[in-house]
């Protein structure tokens, strides 16, 4: 039986590249060679510890590319496939949700969102080795994929580096479409905190949504550089005293502040600073937090008396046809989003790139 090689997390701070058994596939299910996966922050923060629901021994990785080599004669009948039946050859991105249960009350009650589904078949990247075959994350040579998986099927007129930001770019996608709904339109005012990928795929998202301003901060003359690359209007130091930076934000709001603020930086301070930039009556969007990285002070006064809006952002699966129409339509250069590239042996360093100064999107291809 033919073997693959992968990265396996056994605990927090330790990884092992280990061999597994690639398995005869299933009528219903499908092989996939891995072609590109992007590390996720959240990852970082796995490793790190930060994310206490993790399954260990697993293998990560979640932003997935590849191509399908196997293919069950029933896999079409039994996965939720976009863009036209799939074929062997075909180039796909994976969701990591799979498809809800149907049943539970969260799919009964919220159908548009089935990642909230608590018996999902499975969640790629985040899923235990202890279940057979085991490779269930990106960070691998090939990845098997079950039935209830979401695929989409890619054009291959798509570089690999723009696919590589599908699944970082939905969160900004959402971000914004949860904007149109707390009084974000078209000409109004954003600022975004944090210009790693979530915060650079935000600023794509927002430009391509026709926002009239867009503010962005971060700590690194390089990411703001970025930022400014892919739409951001006017850039903030993060380094200088928080009333500088107020000043200069409000200068341009009208004196109130933007209307839409996003916190895509993750320390738990930046959400703080978040709700003192937002104008009275605004939408605050936290979309830095996936894993515990702390805590922070804030006053529930200044909520209630500024009349803020608050809003965690968490995409859908069903989004994702709207996040690829984005980035095959854009004409901002979002590969440069992509700074770091790193083959399959040297997903460890390329770990430790992961929140660098110099680095936005690290991605592995194998």
């Amino acid at each position: 039986m033919a073997k693959c090689r992968a990265w396996v997390m056994v605990e927090p701070g330790k990884v092992v590249m280990e061999e597994f058994e690639i398995p005869k596939v299933a009528e219903d299910s499908a092989l996939v060679k891995v072609k590109a996966c992007g590390i996720c922050g959240t990852d970082k923060h796995v490793y790190l510890g930060h994310f206490p629901m993790a399954k260990f021994p697993f293998i990560a990785g979640h932003e997935i590319i590849g191509t399908i080599v196997e293919l069950g004669s029933k896999a079409n009948d039994n996965m939720a496939v976009f863009g036209g039946s799939l074929e062997v050859g075909d180039r796909v991105f994976i969701a990591p949700s799979s498809m809800g249960c149907d049943y539970c009350y969260y799919c009964l009650h919220m159908p548009d969102n089935p990642a909230f589904c608590t018996q999902r078949n499975i969640v790629y990247g985040f899923t235990s080795v202890k279940r057979a075959p085991g490779i269930w994350g990106g960070y691998s040579e090939y990845l098997y994929l079950l039935p209830r998986s979401y695929v989409f099927k890619l054009s291959k007129d798509m570089s690999l580096k723009r696919a590589v930001l599908i699944e970082p770019a939905a969160t900004g996608l959402r971000a914004v479409e949860q904007a149109f709904n707390s009084g974000y339109g078209v000409g109004r005012s954003a600022m975004v905190l944090g210009a790693g990928p979530i915060g650079l795929l935000t600023i794509v998202s927002l430009r391509h949504s026709g926002a009239g301003l867009i503010i962005a901060q971060d700590l690194f003359p390089s990411r703001l550089n970025r930022a400014k690359r892919m739409g951001a209007d006017l850039l903030i130091d993060g380094n200088l005293p928080f009333e500088e930076r107020l000043k200069q934000v409000r200068e341009v709001t009208d004196g109130v502040g933007p209307d839409i603020v996003v916190e895509a930086a993750g320390p738990p301070g930046a959400f703080r600073e978040a709700l003192n930039f937002t104008r009275r009556g605004g939408t605050l969007i936290e979309a830095g937090n996936f894993t515990d990285t702390g805590t922070t002070e804030i006053k529930p006064f200044d909520i209630c008396f500024q009349g803020l809006s608050i809003l965690g952002c968490r995409y859908s699966p069903l989004s994702f046809p709207d996040v690829i129409s984005m980035l095959e339509s854009t004409s901002l250069p979002v590969e440069e989003v992509v700074t770091h590239t790193f083959p399959l042996e040297e997903f460890p360093e390329a770990l430790e790139v992961v929140g660098s100064a110099e680095a936005s999107k690290v991605a592995i291809t194998p």
